[in-house]
């Protein structure tokens, strides 16, 4: 019997924006997936933990964070609704994550066992299609942009670009988690906010 078929839509949209999947692939990761809700501040992976499952988060926001060599938190990715979430390097070669992911809102998710969520992509050509758009945007062009960005422009424009991209964040995630993102600290964010909303 299909399962979570309310959520059709909600997955339609986002994996439509990557390649065009049809609702029938879409049930089939339905139907081996589970929502499931988060209060404030859980982590759903920890860091050292090996990754098991890919979330689509349909309401709320997660952030990525893991500590680096001198043992400073960095924030590396901020989520937000309508956004697939996970650890993928963990959850494909089935190590250690390096990050954790933790809700910073109360949070519900569409939970999808990664080996599943593997099988069912590998069977299904319009899967396999939006699977590999997902990872050249994400992996190979985002990435790239971000690393170029860090080096070429500076934080007021990663600011701009930032709030540009993501309306109304300011008002959700608190500025920390923000000034961690753009590689910046909270000082520097403050100091760039005061500037360009004056």
């Amino acid at each position: 019997m299909p399962k979570h078929q309310e959520y059709i839509p909600f997955l339609k949209k986002i994996l439509d924006k990557y390649s065009s999947v049809s609702t029938e692939s879409i049930q089939k990761l339905l139907n081996v997936s589970e929502v499931v809700s988060f209060d404030k501040e859980i982590e759903i992976l920890r860091v050292g933990e090996v990754s098991k499952y890919n979330y689509f988060l349909i309401k709320g926001a997660v952030i990525s964070c893991y500590l680096n060599k001198e043992g400073k938190l960095y924030h590396k990715n901020i989520f937000l609704e309508n956004s697939n979430v996970g650890s993928k390097v963990s959850a494909l070669t089935q190590s250690p994550s390096n990050f954790s992911l933790e809700t910073i809102e109360p949070s519900t998710l569409l939970k999808i066992h990664y080996k599943e969520y593997k099988e069912i992509i590998d069977q299904n050509l319009d899967l396999k299609n939006f699977y590999l758009s997902y990872l050249e945007t994400h992996w190979v062009i985002d990435k790239e942009k971000r690393e170029i960005d860090i080096v070429l422009k500076d934080a007021s424009d990663r600011y701009l670009e930032y709030i540009d991209q993501n309306p109304g964040i300011e008002k959700r995630i608190p500025l920390r988690y923000i000034a961690s993102f753009l590689g910046i600290t909270p000082t520097q964010l403050s100091r760039i906010r005061k500037k360009v909303h004056k």
